[in-house]
């Protein structure tokens, strides 16, 4: 097999991932909102490294993200906390060693969105109603962005607005039946920096969503007597529109809200969120070992943040650990799946640090059962070695005593059905601040699954120009030898989209066909008569993008098995060239482990160098052998596809 390093970086085992977190302003729109101080960690699959953790960028460029990891699998996860984005989860991250992945740009998945700040209400209200159409099961992630707080606009005063989700119905809005509980956002204040986007959450279920139905968003301010002011745009009538009511003008409106709405609509549950924005409130206790008892949904853990702080000569979160173990049934239950390390990252003033531990895993890693009761447990990793010697900005030295303190969740933010547990033992009148996130549906061997587009044409060689037997160099029986066959009839030559390319003069190239009916075929190198033979096929494909990788996957059957003097290739070229196959750039796979019978192949994935990568199909061998047995290698099936990066779904193409 044959590596190559890309983009000028030497193998030194370490790979690069960035790119820009962001999401058109509206549907439809050419210009994009990004969002910065949104908290990422990217895990490696099993259970030895650590987590990888980056704040995407408020400054210039803004939303952009930058992870320097090992080689392999990885899982990433952008969260909170308490933002308004709903979480996202990319699997299958796969990156070689040296390899650099620019410009990944994850995708924020919105029942709806509407991000524009070029007008706004002219005129206080004292409510609104934004209608969506929903396509998820349930609500958890409303975010919105005001003109005015209603208060005293960019002065020190604030207010609480309430959030709820209603049913459209016959009538007016404010008939509407109201769907799950209301939520409170508190402190809203608005004016320059001090306006950020708003946040409201529900854990998964709790406002329960007919996919197809319409609802309602409303917005009010939790005083009877309040008043605000929206961002909002223009929109046809035919849009969807959102409900005024104010003193005046009290009505439906062309316009669409400043707002989004995140529901269940993407493979993700969120059992345990965070509910209400406000962070960082009343602290747990110093300890090395927390933990948190809830209810699962989904049938595999996804993602565990855990907003936490450290103090005094204790290094900065962000150089520090905790392991992460699913208990079942309680702290005290036995370890379910695998452990995996998180890492902080958050703020630091020299001498105090604040923000979150977090973790990703891959699907099938911790496997759950919906409905059961689980402990998660955060154990802090450090050691004398990472801990002593440290020394904070006031000149104080580390005690090097390992431990964190974790945040409360708020008391507009309860979990009823699970309690914290410090020391792994001892049970607290509090919930822990923290976000669990499940994979809703079960996966098996989901770093094989696959997008269900196939870039290459021809791949199940249907398509050939015909051609006589005679033509493409089949030969019959060699006098007295009665044993020889041909397997298959041969109906052409040339497959339709495939190069063909010859490294030795006695190469055969053939279409069979693989029945009676000659209604399914394979591609066939061969050399008559048991001589020497090596030659293919290649095909490049354009238009692919370097933040996705893409594996090839077909199938070979050979009539001999792979051995010293025999074998079937299949390459994959990063830089898409096709013009040497026996360039360095070709990472080559020898197969067949037997003869006979077609054998199942999937390549490692594979990233592009720039926009293109080259499929190439060969057959050699050195042997001069008996004419009764000739080597022929066929290749049926074959296909090139994108690695799927999002969360397990109900159908999925998955190759093995």
């Amino acid at each position: 097999m044959c590596l190559i390093c890309l983009n000028g970086i030497s193998s030194s085992g370490q790979a690069l991932i960035s790119g820009r977190l962001a999401v058109p302003r509206y549907p439809g729109s050419s210009e994009w909102f990004y969002l910065g101080g949104v908290l990422g960690f990217l895990s490696g699959s099993g259970s030895e490294s650590e987590a990888r953790s980056f704040r995407t960028w408020e400054t210039e460029p803004p939303g952009w993200f930058r992870f320097s990891t090992g080689e392999g699998q990885h899982t990433l996860v952008f969260t909170g906390p308490g933002h308004f984005m709903r979480p996202i989860v990319m699997n299958n991250l796969f990156v070689r060693s040296g390899e650099r992945v620019d410009s990944l740009r994850p995708e924020l998945d919105y029942d709806y969105a509407v991000f524009h700040e070029g007008s706004w209400d002219p005129q206080p209200a004292q409510s609104y109603y934004q209608v969506f159409t929903a396509r998820g099961r349930s609500v958890t992630h409303v975010g919105f962005r005001l003109a005015s707080d209603g208060v005293d606009g960019g002065g020190p005063g604030s207010q609480n607005v309430i959030v709820s989700i209603h049913r459209r119905m016959d009538g007016a809005p404010d008939t509407w039946p109201q769907v799950g509980p209301k939520a409170k956002v508190v402190g809203v204040d608005c004016g320059g920096a001090k306006n950020p986007v708003w946040y409201a959450g529900w854990n998964s279920g709790e406002v329960p969503l007919i996919p197809g139905a319409s609802y309602a968003v409303k917005l009010r301010p939790e005083r009877e007597d309040g008043i605000l002011q929206a961002f909002w745009k223009e929109s046809a009538p035919a849009e969807t529109e959102c409900y005024r009511c104010g003193k005046t003008n009290t009505g439906w409106q062309a316009r669409r809200l400043w707002l989004c709405v995140g529901t269940d609509n993407d493979g993700l549950l969120f059992p345990y969120n965070k509910r209400a924005q406000k962070a960082y409130e009343s602290f747990a206790g110093f300890s090395k070992r927390w933990s948190q008892t809830y209810v699962a949904q989904g049938h595999s853990l996804a993602a565990v943040t855990l907003h936490a702080a450290v103090g005094g000569a204790q290094p900065p979160l962000s150089r520090q650990r905790a392991v992460v173990r699913v208990r079942v049934g309680g702290p005290g239950g036995p370890i379910c799946g695998l452990e995996k390390i998180a890492v902080g990252v958050g703020n630091y003033t020299g001498d105090a640090s604040w923000g979150a531990f977090g973790v990703a895993f891959a699907p099938g890693e911790v496997a759950l059962t919906p409905g059961k009761t689980y402990a998660i447990e955060l154990e802090s990793v450090e050691n004398e070695h990472t801990l002593s010697g440290f020394v904070n900005i006031k000149g104080q030295q580390s005690d090097a005593r390992p431990g964190f303190n974790p945040y409360r969740k708020l008391g507009e933010d309860i979990y009823d059905q699970g309690t914290a547990y410090k020391d792994g033992r001892e049970p607290m009148a509090f919930d822990l601040d923290m976000q669990i996130i499940e994979y809703e549906h079960q996966a098996y061997d989901w770093e094989l699954a696959l997008e269900d587009r196939n870039y290459l044409t021809n791949g199940g060689m249907e398509h050939f120009v015909p051609a006589h037997s005679a033509e493409v160099g089949l030969e019959p029986p060699p006098p007295g030898v009665s044993g020889y066959r041909v397997q298959g009839s041969s109906v052409g030559r040339d497959p339709v989209g495939w190069r063909e390319f010859r490294l030795h003069p006695g190469t055969r190239f053939a279409v069979m066909a693989l029945d009676g009916a000659r209604s399914n075929h394979c591609a066939r190198i061969f050399a008559p008569g048991g001589q020497p033979m090596d030659g293919g096929w290649v095909q490049r494909v354009d238009g692919l993008k370097t933040s996705e990788a893409y594996r090839v996957s077909g199938k070979v059957r050979a009539s001999w098995a792979a051995d010293f003097e025999h074998q079937v290739l299949v390459g994959v070229d990063r830089t898409g060239q096709q013009m040497d196959p026996e360039a360095s750039t070709i990472e080559w796979t020898c197969l067949p482990p037997r003869h006979g019978e077609f054998i199942e192949y999937t390549s490692r994935p594979a990233r592009p160098a720039t926009n293109a990568l080259s499929v190439w199909l060969r057959a050699r061998t050195t042997w001069k052998g008996d004419s009764f047995a000739p080597f022929n290698a066929d290749f049926d099936g074959f296909s090139l596809r994108a690695v799927r990066t999002t969360p397990p779904g109900l159908t999925v193409t998955i190759t093995r």
